[in-house]
């Protein structure tokens, strides 16, 4: 009878973190293992990653030396911070073990985690066929598809029949079988078409693949970028995609499991540029001052931006506005933050939108526009709610001062919003970048430019 294997629910994980750390301590490595391989890895790694190191490392030893295939899977679903300071607490062989029952792909992840003489050291131990395989995936550059697919698939030439296709099936019955859900089907070595297996067992066994075989492939190149291909795989709603070079040579295939590591990845990576740091944070955790070397040229983009508008606001108030300047600067906080939300706003929409594709400048001039109209409309609501909080403070000149800066800062910030992703996109840049500090600090400085000029124009005009 098979055995169940466990999911960890929320309400399980206290008292199974609490379990590990007793039979830890009391060193019962038979009843540990026997803990353990109640449960799915994923799970048990989401719950050792709360332990010590020491304690993760003695887990990982343990379940090394009894189930390896368990062990491979357990250090891929750990956090990349710990795996990374796993190296230096397991041999080289151990790795070397530890490889062979991953596939290419997720062997390469690991790799990149270490550093680069480590990597050469681990790799030089594999056999020959799998040594070639890794470097073959480690000289793709990194972020593209070719780093992410695995080697580990079946092709036949398009003359084959559905008997040679079982047959190549049968001698490669350990290879993943998610890895098998389609057989690539190629013309001099070209490939050109692809069966699934509900295809080889629906046909007769004489039948020639290149009679039944799908023809529409959608495939993509080796130097694709990985969120590309995420996009491509969603998109087309597909479960594995075929990777090929130059001349149309399958060189490998990436999986959707890949495929949502790519988006999760992205997305962090997104997330942690949008509050100005680097999702290589994960790596360094526990190194207070490489973190602050990660977050410290974000934060001086914000110092210095904040410091031109500190001597903007100077000079003014010193040699412009005189005694008018408290009644003004009063609204300044406001027009500055109302300026940076909507910029904010924008260049998040606009990240998003071109992260799988490049606008051309029609496009381009379209979404400004339309960013533009949203930020006048906004503006003119927000413009016209403090501009009445203005009039009682200032009376009509002050409403009209108001009412304007803020409508015409919106509008600004929702234009720069928009043009600055979109510019970021065209140099090659990433334009998640433009949501971060940098974009912020921006749209202060010209939230302030803007109120300071209309409120320096109109000041002749209007009694304050």
């Amino acid at each position: 009878m098979a055995e169940i294997i466990q999911s960890v629910t929320q309400e399980q994980w206290e008292a199974l973190l609490s379990e590990l750390s007793s039979t830890l301590k009391n060193r019962d490595k038979v009843s540990l293992l026997r803990l353990i391989q109640q449960y799915h890895p994923e799970d048990i790694a989401e719950v050792i990653d709360e332990l010590d190191f020491d304690k993760i490392v003695e887990i990982v030893r343990t379940v090394l030396l009894s189930d390896v295939t368990y062990c491979a899977e357990l250090m891929l679903a750990l956090e990349p911070a710990t795996i990374a300071r796993m190296y230096a607490h397991l041999k080289a062989p151990e790795w070397a073990v530890i490889f062979q029952e991953l596939s290419d792909d997720d062997a390469v992840y690991i790799l990149d985690l270490f550093p680069d003489p480590a990597r050469e050291q681990l790799v030089s131990r594999m056999p020959g066929e799998e040594q070639e395989d890794l470097r073959q995936l480690m000289n793709y550059p990194e972020e593209s598809a070719g780093r992410i697919m695995t080697t580990e698939f079946l092709s036949l030439d398009q003359s084959a029949t559905v008997e040679n296709a079982i047959e190549l099936l049968r001698a490669n019955k350990d290879i993943d079988p998610v890895n098998l859900m389609f057989l690539y089907v190629t013309e001099k070595e070209k490939l050109v078409g692809m069966v699934s297996l509900r295809q080889l067992l629906l046909s007769k066994r004489t039948a020639k693949l290149k009679s039944f075989m799908r023809t529409d492939v959608i495939g993509v190149h080796v130097d694709m970028d990985q969120e590309e291909v995420a996009d491509i795989v969603s998109r087309h709603d597909e479960v594995t995609v075929p990777v090929v070079d130059d001349q149309d040579q399958i060189q490998g295939i990436i999986t959707v499991d890949d495929v949502i590591d790519v988006i999760q990845d992205e997305t962090s990576e997104d997330l942690f540029q949008l509050i100005g740091s680097s999702d290589e944070e994960l790596l360094v955790r526990d190194n207070t001052m490489k973190i602050v070397s990660l977050r410290l040229p974000w934060i001086l983009t914000s110092f210095f931006g904040s410091l031109m508008v500190v001597l903007i606001m100077r000079y003014t108030e010193r040699d412009v506005f005189g005694e008018d300047a408290a009644r003004i600067f009063t609204f300044v906080p406001m027009i500055s933050a109302m300026g940076g939300n909507v910029g904010v706003q924008s260049s998040t929409i606009m990240a998003r939108l071109l992260s799988s594709s490049t606008p051309n400048w029609k496009e381009a001039r379209t979404s400004t526009m339309k960013e533009a109209r949203v930020g006048l409309t906004l503006g003119l609501i927000c413009g016209a709610l403090i501009g009445l909080i203005a009039y009682f403070w200032g009376g009509i000149g002050l409403l009209v001062t108001v009412m304007t800066a803020m409508t015409c800062t919106l509008t600004a910030a929702a234009t720069t919003g928009t043009i600055i992703p979109i510019a970021m996109k065209r140099l090659g840049f990433d334009p998640a970048l433009a949501t971060g500090p940098f974009v912020t600090s921006f749209n202060d400085f010209v939230a302030v430019c803007v109120y300071f000029s209309i409120v320096y124009m109109l000041r002749d005009y209007l009694q304050f």
